[in-house]
């Protein structure tokens, strides 16, 4: 509903006064021809003089500007046919480029139940696409803060970004006058694998949709889920798994679909992503994530792999599956790629998803590891991101599919964080 104001002012002679009412009115404006002036007189006063005329006459004439009209619908005040820009746009991550940049890395690790301060001296941090938990590595500065962090959670701040994970396995190593103590972390989500979590067994026992099985498989673990694939329906006793963890449960239904697990561990949240939330083929088009450019860039190999690049598929499900064939566009689709089986493509969308990911990996492809900052500008790469790579006036796109964060401190105090990242790309 729309609140619109009228203003009527009336004249009393009798008591010289000026009355003014206002009239509100709350209801939807009726649909009706609004016109407005093309160019509108300046505010301000005008003064004119008139003198006695001669023979011809003194003609004034003002000219009224153009009127444009147009049909105005009911509803609100905003015209339907205007250009709004749209909010969500996507604008890439871009760092500028400078002469010099500055870096005062930090970093700090606590306990998470207690806030217990643990003193390191390395700490390195993993993922990959088609993991479901992060993995790595921690050292301590003396036993008894391994001993603080062995089988709790532990939250390490690096420039400012967090991560919490899981410290396990412990290690030490005895040398002449030194010794060392360390241990091996994954990422929070690993709470829901062994040995923490216990194997099942699961059948949908009423239709659901792909969601619904995702919600399922982290009942009453204090996750929650981020579907960002596309929904469909799955029949009663289609799905089903037999001695699996909730983390494993959940990778086998993201990957039987084609996608990724992507963790935000601070509020325990798992989002389902696409595994090419843009097809290599299409990258050219596509908006990128993160721009990296050549000064921020300490590093940079790169590889090729050649395998056979296949252009259709065909995606069939089980006992309630649907088959369909899955062909790149723009192509003649008659390169075919293995077929693929799984109880969970009970849908055409399930279909097209899988078998667009198996066509995305196909190909020869060219690897390249990069090496590079982590500062305010330029947050953590996640796998699964679009990530352009500038050199002077040329860009290339590649699809994430690993990063790691690094962080050491030696024996005068400096503090090297480093991020390196593995993007991938049709060659």
């Amino acid at each position: 509903m729309l609140a619109s104001s009228i203003v009527d002012t009336n004249w009393d002679s009798s008591a010289s006064t000026i009355a003014t009412k206002i009239k509100i009115a709350y209801a939807p404006r009726e649909p009706e021809y609004i016109c407005v002036w093309a160019s509108h007189p300046l505010p301000g006063i005008v003064h004119m003089a008139f003198e006695q005329a001669s023979n011809p006459p003194l003609e004034m004439r003002f000219e009224i500007p153009d009127k444009i009209c147009y049909w105005g619908l009911p509803g609100g005040l905003i015209r339907s046919g205007d250009d709004v820009p749209t909010l969500d746009r996507k604008i890439p991550i871009e760092p500028q480029i400078q002469r010099a940049y500055i870096m005062q890395p930090t970093i700090t690790c606590k306990r998470l139940s207690d806030d217990t301060d643990i003193l390191i001296t390395s700490f390195s941090h993993s993922l990959e696409r088609g993991q479901f938990a992060a993995t790595g590595s921690i050292r301590f500065c003396s036993r008894i803060d391994m001993e603080r962090a062995i089988g709790h959670e532990i939250i390490v701040s690096i420039n400012g970004y967090e991560y919490v994970v899981i410290c396990e396995q412990p290690s030490t190593s005895n040398n002449f006058n030194s010794a060392s103590y360390s241990a091996s972390i994954r990422g929070r989500f690993a709470l829901l694998s062994t040995p923490y979590a216990r194997e099942t067994n699961y059948t949908n026992p009423t239709a659901k949709t792909l969601a619904g099985i995702m919600s399922d498989t982290l009942t009453n673990t204090g996750w929650t889920i981020d579907n960002q694939m596309v929904d469909y329906a799955i029949p009663k006793g289609a799905f089903s798994y037999r001695g699996l963890t909730p983390a494993s449960a959940l990778l086998r239904v993201a990957q039987s679909i084609g996608g990724i697990l992507d963790f935000d561990d601070i509020n325990k949240t798992v989002s389902v992503i696409p595994e090419w939330p843009v097809t290599p083929w299409d990258t050219d088009n596509a908006v990128c994530d993160v721009i990296l450019n050549d000064s921020l860039i300490l590093e940079h190999n790169t590889r090729q792999t050649v395998s056979p690049e296949h252009t259709a598929v065909f995606v069939r499900g089980e006992q309630q599956g649907v088959a369909c064939k899955v062909k790149r566009t723009g192509t003649l689709g008659d390169q075919y790629a293995y077929d693929v089986v799984d109880s969970l493509i009970t849908d055409n969308q399930a279909a097209r998803q899988r078998g667009t990911c198996e066509l995305a990996r196909s190909g020869s492809k060219q690897i390249s590891e990069i090496r590079t900052k982590l500062t305010a500008s330029l947050p953590p790469i996640r796998p699964g991101m679009l990530i352009g790579i500038r050199y002077s006036d040329s860009l290339y796109k590649a699809t994430c599919d690993s990063a790691s964060i690094s962080a050491s401190i030696n024996a005068q105090g400096a503090i090297t964080v480093n991020q390196i990242i593995r993007v991938v790309s049709n060659a």
